[in-house]
């Protein structure tokens, strides 16, 4: 059976698996500050999106073969909109010192594993500059199906490649579940921060927004 799965799929699986991980690491971090709380309100993201795959089902075990593409998908679906709609309920739910305790433990486990998958990127990189920092973020985040298109791109140089940030993947998941776009661009950034740091540390990950539109832009650091 596995030999109708690619390299393209496995690469869209791991990186479905690092959204659930991501999911889970939310859930262990804003328990410290909620306690049963948390676990409360995930169980209803869960029960309203259904459940997380288990990240350690290889592939082949877990995917309908009959349907492989249209699984996948599906599972970008439901991970993304869980995880968004698990965190509006975190931040709609606590108020006053807890709400702004909340809101870091949130961004705190977009930048830990933004980190995490940034110290596994910089062990295959070759080439240091910025659109090689862009392609390897390309292998760790969800951003849509290959089919979906990618970014759009602004500049494409050496020394510094930027992009449209409106998230137009991203966006209909966040949506779907009803959360604030402002605080996921937040907490996506926050993510792409600590991966560009770690990947390069001679690179850093900008973001301007002219009140027409959003970029993101990777670019070396002037010395």
């Amino acid at each position: 059976m596995s030999a109708f799965l690619g390299h393209i799929h496995y690469w869209l699986y791991k990186k479905i698996q690092l959204l659930v991980e991501r999911e889970n690491l939310i859930l262990e971090k804003t328990r410290r500050v909620v306690d049963d709380l948390a676990d409360e309100l995930h169980e209803i993201s869960i029960d309203t999106y259904g459940a997380p795959i288990d990240a350690a089902t290889p592939l082949e075990d877990i995917i309908d073969h009959n349907n492989i593409h249209g699984w996948l998908s599906g599972q970008i679906n439901v991970a993304s909109v869980r995880e968004a709609a698990f965190i509006k309920d975190m931040l709609d739910t606590n108020s006053g010192d807890d709400a702004v305790l909340v809101v870091a433990a949130i961004l705190d486990a977009f930048a830990v594993q933004g980190k995490a998958c940034g110290t596994v990127a910089k062990e295959s990189l070759e080439d240091v500059n910025a659109p090689s920092i862009y392609n390897a973020l390309q292998n760790f985040y969800v951003n849509g199906m290959p089919c979906d298109g990618g970014d759009q791109i602004v500049e494409d140089s050496t020394h510094t490649f930027t992009w449209v940030g409106d998230h137009r993947l991203q966006a209909p998941y966040w949506r779907t579940a009803g959360i604030d776009p402002q605080f996921m661009q937040l907490a996506y950034q926050t993510w792409f921060e600590a991966f560009v740091k770690e990947i390069a540390p001679e690179f850093e990950l900008l973001t301007t927004d002219d009140g027409a539109q959003r970029l993101y832009t990777i670019q070396r650091v002037q010395v």
